[in-house]
Formats: C-alpha cells, sequence, structure tokens
C-alpha cells in the first residue's frame, strides 16, 4: 500500500490545497518497506490529483483541504484521512501503529477526531468508497432527506448537471453514471455532480 503525506518542514502541512511536498511510503506487513518525497509543482485541483495517480498513491494523509480537493480525491478512489497534525516522523508511526485517530494527532482550533468536519468528511468518504450498485437505492428515501447517494443534493435526482471543477463546463448528468466517470469535453478534467 502507497501513502502520501503532505509536509512542510517536517510537519504534515497545514492546508493540502496549498502543500508543495510530499513524503511518500509503501507499508507491507506494518512497515515501511520503501521511502520517496515528491514535489506537487500543480496548483489546479485536478493536477493535484493525476499527480498523485501518476505516483500510485492509495491513501493521502494531510491536514485540512477543501471539499472541492476532498471530492476529486475520493472520485479518484483515493482515500483521504484529513485534519491530520504534527511532527512528520510521529504522524508516520501512528499510520503504521493504526493509532492516527487519536485526538493529539487531529489539528489544533479546526476539529478534534469527534468534531462535526471530521465526521462530515469522513462520512462522505465512507458514502462515496461504498456506493451502492447502480440501479438499488438510487432514489431519495435512502439518504434520509440528508443529501444525495453521491455526497451531492438530493434535490438533483436524476436530472442534475455534471460540472468540471476546472473550466465549469457543464453537462447533463445521466443516470446511472457516476459524474465521476465522465471527462469534460472541454479540459478532459473529470467531472462532479453539481
Amino acid at each position: 500500500m502507497r501513502t502520501a503525506f503532505a509536509v512542510w518542514q517536517q510537519r504534515v502541512a497545514p492546508v493540502f490545497d496549498t502543500a508543495r511536498h510530499l513524503y511518500i511510503v509503501d507499508v507491507e506487513s506494518g512497515r515501511v518497506v520503501r521511502e520517496s518525497r515528491d514535489v506537487l509543482a500543480e496548483d489546479f485541483p485536478a493536477q493535484r490529483v493525476q499527480r498523485l495517480l501518476e505516483l500510485k498513491v492509495g491513501t493521502l494523509v494531510c491536514g485540512a483541504i477543501s471539499r472541492q480537493m476532498f471530492g476529486l480525491l475520493i472520485a479518484s478512489g483515493i482515500r483521504v484521512f484529513p485534519f491530520v497534525a504534527g511532527d512528520l516522523s510521529n504522524v508516520v508511526q501512528a499510520w503504521l501503529d493504526g493509532a492516527l485517530q487519536q485526538e493529539n494527532f487531529s489539528m489544533p482550533g479546526c476539529c478534534d477526531r469527534g468534531g462535526r468536519q471530521f465526521r462530515l468528511m469522513q462520512g462522505r468518504q465512507r458514502k462515496e468508497m461504498t456506493m451502492t450498485p447502480r440501479g438499488q437505492g438510487a432514489g431519495r428515501g435512502r439518504g434520509g432527506g440528508r443529501g444525495g447517494r453521491m455526497g451531492g443534493p438530493a434535490a438533483a435526482g436524476p436530472d442534475g448537471m455534471c460540472v468540471c471543477p476546472q473550466c465549469g463546463e457543464q453537462q447533463p448528468h445521466e443516470r446511472g453514471v457516476p459524474c465521476f466517470e465522465r471527462s469534460c469535453s472541454q479540459c478532459g478534467a473529470r467531472m462532479v455532480r453539481e
């Protein structure tokens, strides 16, 4: 499993959207077997996600992250552990030990592991990572009135729009085809549900 940690001065970078450096580890049987560093020169969200995919990163550990970036990462199959803070070596060891959820690795002043923002993003991640098969449970009833199946607005329904996060191009949503499986006709970026 390849995991990337967004870093700044040997600590977890406070904001992934502007972080420039990655510490990347390959883990087998609970220990690091390979490590490397990389630079994120890209500024646009889709380019950052593309770079992580090129590096074959499966999991990202980071500080604060925008909803747009979070959604793009999840749609691309990258697991995200947001709102993490601390010294890089301590965070990596906690990751290996399965102890990253401890409160002492939470971003100060942002939210603790029981905090609202973390629960919202983690809940959204679980929902998107464990989608129901096409045609099953796609109605409004499953969300309990709290939003659509893929984290978008429930009101979008089957007739919503797919929007490019890069250039703003809009395309009608096709029922049964998640927006993130479609590419923008203008710039080629993955679409997101409006």
